[in-house]
């Protein structure tokens, strides 16, 4: 856990905008294919063997029922397996969209499933009304802690690409938002604080809140309050219905202390046959990966903390950094004075950077050791020194 405390999410008067959506305009949307779907289902244990009927679902940004139709499906089927009327459900999906136009499709859509599963047309337009709320996911009031599952797609547009008034609206609901967001981090924030203990949450987007300046205060509510439990690599998988230039990531988080960790890099071959096959292990206890030709995976004894970036690399590549993070010291620590950084940028190395018998005198000369000089594992200085000017921050 990082220094100084645990992230704060501030409780503000909301302040909301008085704007309309334009229904033709651009509102990030990118929609997901089925098996992509049933793959993040899989992957927070939202599976017709649990009584999902005793649970409650979030679906922050449903746009024409990608999701919706087959979290309906799986509810049908477990609602017939656990004994239960599906016409007393009507708690156990929400779902929202920001487009009255989505969100009436999807409704449609539910009904039609409905029906086809033999609920009368009444029932049908109940609870498809109940689950299905067209509103801003973002600023609309939610009970904390009462969702089981969170899952979706949330919507890739930039904060400055929204009027003014809607994004200082987001800025002062979501303490993560920061710099030039993406808003889908306040899904991943507002998502997260409606889990229940132990709740997941499950969204593909794109993956790089993990690493950019951004993302640092979501990395750091996730390293304080909750786990990450898997991570899918999708950087060149067709996981939309349209091609678009994402580099997605299937993230499952849970509120949970932090455990084993599964990580998984998927290629282009990487498809619904595939998915399957790696299903069922995302959610389970196993430790032993599935192999398959179109993906590795690996476990990880934990994850990496603080508001740092997450490293990238390979899942055989993020178990050693894991391994020897939990081991080692930081190479970065001010006892021993030692810094991490892409090396010295002195703007004139033929004038700053000498050997020892040059002219210049000793006191100005500090030893400087280069990646040559330690490649076989030691310390094998070669004799370069770094000029030094300087003296107490003034030229000598």
């Amino acid at each position: 856990m990082s220094g100084g405390g645990q992230l704060t999410l501030m409780t503000v008067t909301k302040q909301l905008p008085t704007w309309t959506p334009d229904p033709d305009g651009e509102h990030g949307e990118v929609f997901t294919r089925r098996w992509v779907v049933d793959l993040i289902l899989d992957a927070v244990g939202y599976r017709v063997d649990a009584d999902l009927g005793a649970r409650t679902l979030v679906e922050p940004s449903c746009g024409c029922g990608a999701f919706m139709v087959p979290i309906v499906e799986r509810l049908i089927e477990s609602s017939n397996r656990h004994d239960r009327a599906l016409a007393d459900l009507e708690g156990a999906v929400r779902g929202f969209d920001l487009l009255e136009n989505n969100a009436e499709h999807t409704r449609k859509a539910v009904m039609a499933t409905l029906v086809e599963a033999g609920e009368t047309l009444e029932t049908a337009e109940r609870l498809s009304a109940a689950w299905v709320t067209t509103g801003d996911f973002l600023l609309v009031d939610h009970v904390e802690g009462e969702a089981d599952f969170v899952v979706g797609n949330p919507p890739y547009i930039r904060l400055e690409d929204l009027p003014p008034a809607v994004s200082d609206a987001y800025r002062g609901e979501c303490a993560t938002m920061r710099g030039r967001a993406d808003i889908f981090v306040g899904f991943f924030e507002k998502g997260l604080s409606l889990l229940a203990a132990g709740g997941r949450l499950g969204f593909i987007c794109a993956d790089r809140w993990m690493r950019n300046q951004y993302g640092a205060r979501l990395r750091e509510l996730v390293a304080e309050q909750y786990a990450v439990e898997s991570i899918v690599v999708m950087h060149d998988v067709d996981a939309f219905e349209d091609e678009v230039s994402a580099y997605p990531a299937i993230t499952v988080l849970r509120k949970a202390p932090q455990g084993p960790a599964k990580v998984v890099d998927a290629d282009a071959s990487f498809d619904e046959s595939a998915s399957r096959r790696l299903g069922p292990w995302l959610s389970s206890e196993s430790t032993t990966a599935p192999e398959h030709g179109s993906f590795v995976a690996t476990e990880l004894g934990g994850w990496f903390t603080g508001s740092g970036h997450w490293p990238a690399g390979s899942p055989h590549t993020l178990a050693l950094l894991a391994d020897l993070e939990a081991r080692f010291a930081p190479l970065e620590n001010p006892l021993t004075r030692t810094r991490v950084g892409i090396g010295l940028a002195t703007g004139c190395d033929e004038v700053f950077i000498v050997d020892t018998a040059s002219q210049i005198e000793h006191d100005r000369l500090l030893p400087l050791l280069t990646a040559e000089d330690i490649a076989s594992g030691e310390p094998n200085w070669a004799g370069r020194c770094l000029v030094n000017p300087w003296d107490d921050g003034q030229l000598v």
